[in-house]
């Protein structure tokens, strides 16, 4: 089983699939995908980021997709994760930790989507001398990332949590919720 094309078709059978894997192997491809789906988010943002350098643009595209990669790391292995963890204790769940991050990286592989575009668009990119075409983003798809990414997420709570589809979309709700709250707090 390849769980990065059967996490689009069966998500089920795939967290069944991962759960039986090696946990350093597991351990791996959760810090790869946290990066890489971080990298695919921020593409946008990578413009902005590479106008501190001035005319150095490369450079700093260069710069910020280490530096975002990174951080991908600690937000979505640790800061996400832990949060649906925490949630998901309110409803009685039984997932460990390593699950709840195997779930969350493996949830978000719809995001990689936003890399695969930016990646196949760098070469008109560069010959045009327009790198607005790599951060280009359209909103239909951004809706049908977010929406399969929801269902990675549902089936991936529910199994290892061991409670009902309902309890991982309120997870889902919660945790998103506390986010939009600290965003607000922040921003304030």
């Amino acid at each position: 089983m390849r769980p990065f094309l059967s996490i689009w078709i069966s998500p089920l059978e795939t967290y069944k699939h991962l759960a039986t894997r090696d946990d350093s192997e597991n351990r791996f491809m959760i810090n790869l995908l946290s990066t890489l789906i971080t990298i695919g988010v921020v593409i946008p943002q990578l413009n902005e980021f590479s106008e501190l350098f001035g005319s150095q643009k490369i450079v700093g595209l260069i710069i910020g997709i280490i530096v975002f990669g990174l951080t991908g790391i600690l937000l979505i292995r640790f800061l996400l994760a832990m949060t649906y963890w925490a949630v998901g204790k309110i409803f009685k769940g039984e997932a460990s930790k390593n699950q709840i991050q195997l779930v969350v990286a493996y949830g978000l592989i719809p995001y990689l989507i936003y890399l695969a575009i930016g990646l196949i668009l760098i070469v008109p990119a560069l010959m045009t001398q327009n790198l607005d075409l790599i951060f280009y983003r359209h909103p239909l798809t951004h809706f049908v990332v977010w929406l399969v990414t929801a269902r990675n997420l549902i089936y991936g709570l529910s199994y290892f949590n061991k409670f009902s589809y309902l309890y991982a979309l309120l997870t889902i709700l919660i945790s998103s919720g506390i986010y939009a709250l600290l965003r607000l707090i922040v921003i304030s």
